[in-house]
C-alpha cells in the first residue's frame, strides 16, 4: 500500500512541476503563413524545424542561403530564424561568420520593414552554444517571439537577453516539442 501512495505521490508532484513549467511560458503567438524558414549560423537545426512544420502541414519555404535581397517579401506573413552556428554548415554555404552576420542583419531589417514577424528558435540546447553560434545569438533579441530549448539557456542568456528587449520566450524541454509548438502558433485562414 505504501508504494501505492509513494507512486501516487511522486505522480502527482511531477505533474504539478509540469504545470508549474507550462505557467512560466508566454502564451504561443499566432503568426500567419506561409513562413520563410532559415538558419541564422547555417546550423542543421532549421531543417528539424522546416521538417517538423511540414509533417503539421504547415505551409512553409525552407531556404538555408537566402539573402534579403531575393526575397519577395509580399509571399511571406512570419519569417523563422533558427540559431546555431555550424562551422561546416557555414563552409558548405560558401560563407564565413561576417558574411552570415551580413545576411542576417539584411534579414531581419527587410522582415521588419515589410512587417513581417520574426520567430527566432534556439532548439540546439547547449550544443548550439559554442563559439561557432555566439554571433548569432543575439538576433533572439531582435525577433518578435522566442522559442529556445531550456538546457540551451543554463546561463540565463536567453531570459536576459529577451527580458531586457521584451521579447517574449517560450522555453520547450526537448526539441521534438515542437511538433505541438508549432501547429498552436499557426491561425487558421
Amino acid at each position: 500500500m505504501r508504494k501505492i501512495v509513494f507512486a501516487a505521490l511522486f505522480c502527482a508532484l511531477f505533474a504539478l512541476a509540469g504545470a508549474a513549467l507550462a505557467e512560466d511560458n508566454p502564451e504561443l503567438p499566432k503568426v500567419g503563413t506561409p513562413i520563410l524558414i532559415t538558419p541564422f549560423g547555417q546550423s542543421q537545426d532549421a531543417n528539424f524545424v522546416n521538417l517538423l512544420a511540414r509533417r503539421a502541414k504547415i505551409d512553409t519555404v525552407y531556404d538555408l542561403h537566402i539573402f534579403a535581397k531575393d526575397v519577395d517579401w509580399s509571399k511571406y506573413k512570419t519569417l523563422f530564424v533558427v540559431l546555431g552556428g555550424s562551422g561546416k554548415g557555414l563552409g558548405s554555404a560558401g560563407l564565413d561568420i561576417p558574411g552570415e552576420v551580413e545576411r542576417c542583419n539584411d534579414l531581419m531589417a527587410e522582415a521588419k520593414k515589410h512587417n513581417v514577424a520574426i520567430v527566432a528558435l534556439h532548439i540546439g540546447g547547449s550544443d548550439r552554444r559554442g563559439p561557432n553560434s555566439e554571433p548569432f545569438l543575439g538576433y533572439a533579441g531582435d525577433a518578435d517571439f522566442a522559442i529556445v530549448r531550456r538546457d540551451g539557456d543554463e546561463d540565463g542568456y536567453f531570459a536576459k537577453l529577451c527580458g531586457e528587449k521584451k521579447v517574449p520566450l517560450y522555453y520547450i524541454e526537448k526539441t521534438n516539442e515542437l511538433k505541438d509548438v508549432l501547429p498552436g502558433m499557426v491561425k487558421a485562414d
